[in-house]
């Protein structure tokens, strides 16, 4: 006597018994071909250049010492300043 439910043939359903799940993962990887092959680029005007190099030479040297306090591990952040100074271009931009 077989109970109900039981030895019941479960055939493929779909083109050709393909695995659904499987089509799915190939469409992804097929979509990630696709956009790793775009790379993002970037251009600067000569004009920009020009721009760059002709800084203020106080400023230069006002630069390479945060860099070098920076390297040191002695650079510190005055955490009033910099907030002041985040209240005040918020405030101020309006």
């Amino acid at each position: 006597m077989e109970k109900e439910g039981y030895g019941m043939k479960v055939t493929n359903y779909g083109p050709s018994g393909l695995n659904p799940y499987m089509q799915e993962m190939q469409k992804t990887e097929t979509v990630k071909k696709k956009t790793a092959k775009t790379n993002d680029q970037i251009e600067i005007s000569s004009e920009a250049l020009k721009l760059q190099q002709q800084t203020d030479p106080a400023r230069q040297e006002k630069i390479a010492h945060i860099k070098d306090q920076i390297q040191n591990g002695t650079y510190k952040i005055d955490h009033q300043e910099l907030a002041k100074s985040i209240y005040n271009y918020y405030v101020n931009r309006k």
